[in-house]
C-alpha cells in the first residue's frame, strides 16, 4: 500500500511540474503560518548530503553534460561540486565555504575566484550559490522575517506559498507526501521573480524517502526565456551523514575528490 501511495505522489508531482503556471485544482486562501512552519522544519531536518549525479547544463543553446559529478552539501550554506572524467580525473571543481566561491576549471591547475559574472556563466543569471544549495537539497531558501507571506490550498494536497519582499516574489508549490505517520508538505516547484520577470524555476521530481528525509532524485533549474537549464539527476545519495569540513576548501595543489 505504501508503494502505491508513493507512486501516486510521483505521478501527481510530475503533472504539476509540467503545468506550473496553470494548476487545475482551484486554490483557496488559508493561513500561511502552518505551511511556512512545515517548510522551515523540513529545512532544519536536512544537515547535508554526499551524492554522485549526472549534470546537464544548457545555456543559449550550448549543451554540456557531465556523467560523474560528486556533490557535497553541508546544510544549505556550504557546497562542493566536482566533475570527473572517464578515468576518474578531476575536470572541474567548485567550492563554496559560505563566504566565497573558489573554482578550478578544466585544463587549469590554479584556483580562481569567479565572482558574479563567472557564476552567471556557470549557473545562469540571478542564480546565487545559496539558491543553488537550497534547490539541490529539495528545499527553498529561508523566508526573511520582513517578507510578506500568503498561502492557498486546494484538493489533493496541493498548496502554494507566495513570499514577497521588495521587488522579489517567490512562489512555492507543495504537495502532501504520504510518508510516515502523516502527510508531509514537499516542494515540487519553486519560482523566483524580480520586478515581474522570472529569475529561475526549480522543479523537484521523483521524491523518495532517504534517512527519514524526502529527497528528490531529479532537480531541474531553468529559465526558458533565457534558454537556460541545469538538470541534476542523482544516481547515489546519502542524506544527513557526517561531512568533513576540509572538503570546503580548494588549493592550487589539490587534485583530490570529495
Amino acid at each position: 500500500m505504501k508503494i502505491v501511495r508513493s507512486l501516486v505522489f510521483v505521478v501527481v508531482s510530475l503533472l504539476f511540474a509540467c503545468l506550473p503556471k496553470q494548476p487545475e485544482i482551484p486554490l483557496t486562501e488559508v493561513p500561511a503560518g502552518p505551511l511556512l512552519q512545515a517548510l522551515e522544519q523540513r529545512q532544519q531536518s536536512f544537515s547535508g548530503l554526499k551524492a554522485v549525479a549526472g549534470v546537464t547544463a544548457v545555456r543559449k543553446g550550448r549543451k554540456r553534460a557531465f556523467d560523474n559529478v560528486g556533490i557535497v552539501l553541508a546544510s544549505q550554506d556550504r557546497l562542493r561540486l566536482e566533475a570527473y572524467g572517464p578515468l576518474g580525473q578531476s575536470l572541474l571543481a567548485l567550492v563554496w565555504d559560505g563566504r566565497e566561491v573558489l573554482l578550478r576549471l578544466p585544463g587549469q591547475d590554479r584556483v580562481v575566484r569567479p565572482g558574479a559574472a563567472g557564476l552567471e556563466r556557470l549557473f545562469g543569471a540571478g542564480l546565487e550559490v545559496q539558491e543553488l544549495c537550497s534547490a539541490l537539497s529539495g528545499n527553498v531558501p529561508p523566508v526573511p522575517a520582513s517578507a510578506t507571506v500568503s498561502a492557498a490550498c486546494g484538493r489533493g494536497g496541493l498548496c502554494e506559498l507566495t513570499v514577497r519582499q521588495g521587488d522579489l516574489v517567490r512562489r512555492v508549490q507543495v504537495v502532501n507526501h504520504p510518508s510516515g505517520s502523516g502527510p508531509m508538505p514537499v516542494p515540487v516547484l519553486s519560482e523566483l521573480y524580480q520586478s515581474g520577470k522570472l529569475v529561475y524555476r526549480a522543479r523537484f521530481e521523483q521524491v523518495a524517502e532517504l534517512a527519514h528525509y524526502l529527497m528528490p532524485r531529479s532537480v531541474i533549474i531553468e529559465n526558458p526565456e533565457k534558454n537556460f537549464s541545469l538538470t541534476v539527476s542523482y544516481a547515489e545519495v546519502d542524506v544527513n551523514v557526517p561531512i568533513d569540513e576540509a572538503l570546503f576548501s580548494l588549493s592550487d595543489e589539490e587534485a583530490g575528490a570529495p
